[in-house]
């Protein structure tokens, strides 16, 4: 009888343990570094903040800006091995990050890393430490954090998740301090085992296929979230959530064919070039630019503030409030929002 006594009460005590474990792992998993002030991304090749975007910055409380430092791709330019190369390195201006300074905004360096690339990791994970460093060294940028950003999938998923790995020690052994790693989490990433940072970045952003001209809107269309909400609650990495408040226009052929993408497209307006035929979508005939009268079809693709507010409602009622990441920096997209909708986001 004392031994069955005994059994039951060990039983009792793994289970109450176990509790107390989930609840832990699950409050911790949602304040890991996601209990974050405002934050927005830069995508820029060059470090520029002109008066407007400063005055957004210090109006919203922004805090934190994930900076893209530089890609990495193959090297294109080698035809006879697989090495790795940074790309489109940005050039940082010393007053405009003199002014990020005193606005108290905290850099967080970004790199892209190729799906080719990463599978060659091991040729460059070190170099890509010491270039971080060099830059932030040249710049008098302090940082505590370093985010990568890769579209891993099955096949290259151990690489990304090594490459996690073996970085931060080549990191802190640079900078000589403790440095937090965070990762871009793309919405078909969340079916998978997390990587090994960290904190996530939820990309609720690109959602559908820009180059296919039946899709409604390629950059944020919630009915495209949706499927993958089923997997945040057992995500066992802390995620926060970027919203895209940028835009683009997206070109076709006269046969619904994809020709380009651009990110402005000024002529749309002009009513004598263009006919509004759905939408957000335009009809262009041109018999002078596209021989026998071509039809071309462009989409203009840019997300409602109340699409971006059901979106955000809707992950976090699934996974709990947590930091909301804004992409990305550029006035000119941005004030297309009023001051209570871009509150709406944050909130």
């Amino acid at each position: 009888m004392k031994k069955t006594h005994l059994i039951i009460t060990a039983a009792a005590a793994a289970i109450a343990g176990a509790i107390i474990f989930l609840i832990v792992a699950q409050n911790t998993r949602k304040t890991v570094r996601t209990d974050i002030p405002n934050s927005i991304y830069y995508w820029n090749t060059r470090f520029r903040i002109d008066k407007n975007e400063a005055q957004f910055l210090k109006r919203n409380d922004i805090r934190r800006m994930y900076v893209r430092f530089f890609d990495v791709d193959l090297n294109r330019e080698d035809y006879f091995h697989d090495t790795c190369a940074p790309v489109a390195d940005i050039e940082f201006y010393r007053e405009d990050l003199d002014l990020v300074d005193s606005l108290k905004v905290e850099i967080v360096p970004v790199v892209f890393i190729t799906p080719a690339a990463i599978r060659h990791y091991r040729s460059f994970t070190d170099n890509l430490a010491h270039r971080i460093h060099a830059m932030c060294r040249r710049y008098s940028i302090s940082i505590s954090e370093v985010q990568f950003d890769c579209d891993w999938t099955a096949s290259t998923r151990d690489d990304f998740f090594q490459f996690l790995k073996e970085v931060r020690p080549s990191l802190e052994g640079y900078f000589q301090k403790k440095i937090y790693i965070s990762s871009t989490t793309r919405l078909h990433q969340l079916a998978q085992t997390p990587p090994e940072a960290d904190y996530g970045v939820l990309m609720c952003y690109n959602t559908g296929d820009f180059k296919d001209f039946n899709t409604k809107n390629s950059i944020l269309d919630v009915k495209d979230v949706k499927p993958y909400l089923k997997y945040l609650k057992k995500y066992r990495l802390p995620l926060a959530i970027a919203l895209p408040t940028y835009e683009w226009y997206v070109e076709f052929d006269g046969n619904q064919k994809f020709v380009k993408l651009d990110s402005y497209f000024s002529r749309l307006k002009d009513t004598l070039e263009y006919r509004k035929i759905g939408e957000n979508l335009y009809e262009k005939l041109d018999a002078l630019a596209f021989p026998e009268g071509s039809t071309r079809y462009v989409r203009h693709d840019q997300v409602p503030a109340e699409t971006i507010i059901a979106t955000k409602q809707l992950i976090q009622k699934k996974y709990g409030k947590t930091a909301i990441v804004l992409f990305n920096l550029e006035y000119y997209q941005l004030r297309k929002y009023t001051e209570d909708e871009i509150k709406a986001f944050f909130d």
